[in-house]
């Protein structure tokens, strides 16, 4: 096992959306999952497009990433301020792009001990047998500290937030994607966490009008439907979040 930074996201009515769309459908929308995953890992870098098509670069990129369904993971290859650093950009703007424009999530980023194990073999017969399992105490945690989040939104471990204070680079980045705030959780319980900013700033009451419309329409998205009492409790806590944070109201 090896101890690492780990970012973990769940994407939220998931099996709505794939039981309430056409093939076509979840190919294209998968394929704008995929499309966001790569652009958070390029960090704004970009390949020679090629038949017109522009496709994240991200060959200097040191974060893993696995993604298994309706589970995204990004990992570090080791606990250096640097992989730190870019696992927060990563996160950040995944978190953001996610909830914002895409998909609704909840997440968490912990620091923990985990393993990876991938591998692929073809038999002759024309089967498969296909590894690719991440496990460890540190995925646990950060699962735990996700799915029992009832928002969408995502908790930085009080660990993580500890090692990333510790350096200028780091403070920067609390400064510009951090926020204290009292997450809801299950049970009507809450937790007093860091948290990642929906928005570095949201500059008038219009601006913010169209940010909380945003969040509806993403939970609402691919007929995932949004008349469950749960569900709509989770997009509440969420603009309630953003209104909050504004200071504008609403």
């Amino acid at each position: 096992m090896k101890e690492v930074y780990l970012a973990y996201f769940d994407f939220m009515g998931f099996k709505q959306f794939i039981l309430n769309n056409e093939d076509e459908v979840l190919i294209r929308r998968m394929g704008h999952i995929f499309r966001d995953i790569e652009i958070c890992l390029g960090q704004g870098k970009f390949q020679e497009p090629k038949n017109g098509q522009i496709l994240a670069d991200i060959s200097k990129s040191t974060i893993n990433c696995l993604n298994i369904s309706d589970t995204v993971l990004f990992w570090t290859n080791d606990l250096s301020e640097e992989s730190l650093i870019e696992l927060i950009q990563v996160a950040n703007e995944f978190n953001t792009k996610e909830i914002s424009h895409n998909f609704p999530l909840r997440g968490s980023v912990v620091k923990g001990k985990v393993k990876i194990v991938s591998g692929k073999d073809q038999t002759e017969q024309g089967g498969s047998y296909s590894v690719q399992c991440l496990y460890g105490k540190g995925l646990v945690e950060a699962h735990d500290l996700a799915e029992n989040q009832e928002w969408a939104g995502t908790i930085i471990h009080d660990a993580v937030y500890s090692d990333l204070s510790y350096n200028d680079m780091g403070k920067k980045l609390i400064e510009k994607f951090i926020v204290d705030y009292d997450v809801p959780m299950k049970e009507n319980l809450t937790r007093k966490s860091k948290v990642f900013k929906l928005r570095e700033e949201i500059s008038n009451a219009e601006h913010l009008k169209n940010v909380v419309e945003s969040i509806e329409k993403v939970f609402a998205l691919d007929k995932k439907g949004t008349d469950n009492k749960s569900v709509q409790n989770k997009i509440n806590n969420t603009k309630d979040f953003v209104i909050n944070l504004s200071g504008l109201g609403y």
